[in-house]
């Protein structure tokens, strides 16, 4: 069983102080590269799921992950999540393929491609602060001006 635990910080300085208290038990970084699918129409993400592909750098291998029906009680996340288990270079081919999709004569509308995003294991101060409370704040304020726009 494998539990994860991800704590929400308001900004760098409580990033810190975390960071100087968990800093007596650090073994080692582990290097991840976590690359995440959708359809051009959000497909995955309007149905609460996420397809990603993951390579860590002691690992020859590639780890393709659906995960879907999260449910929230009391700030708890569980989630289904399926792996499977890949050699590196099919999964880069993967990823490489998702980037150059080939010509084709279906619509694109019809045959949707999907759409890549790599997420750092070691993110930048402005991606924690992203995905911090100022993050959720400047995502509250666009959905409620695109909600003014359509009205």
């Amino acid at each position: 069983m494998e539990v994860e635990v991800k704590l929400r910080l308001p900004n760098a300085i409580a990033h810190r102080h975390v960071t100087t208290i968990l800093t007596p038990f650090y073994v080692t970084t582990h290097r991840q590269e976590n690359n995440f699918f959708n359809g051009s129409s959000n497909e995955l993400s309007s149905r609460r799921a996420i397809l990603r592909l993951l390579f860590v750098d002691t690992d020859p291998r590639c780890v393709v992950t659906l995960k879907a029906k999260a449910i929230i009680v009391d700030g708890v996340s569980h989630v289904e999540e399926d792996e499977e288990v890949l050699d590196a270079a099919i999964g880069r081919e993967c990823l490489a393929e998702s980037a150059n999709p080939r010509s084709t004569t279906t619509p694109r509308s019809a045959n949707p491609r999907p759409t890549t995003m790599s997420r750092s294991a070691n993110p930048s101060p402005k991606d924690m602060e992203n995905r911090g409370e100022r993050g959720e704040q400047r995502r509250k304020m666009k959905r409620r001006e695109k909600k003014n726009r359509l009205k």
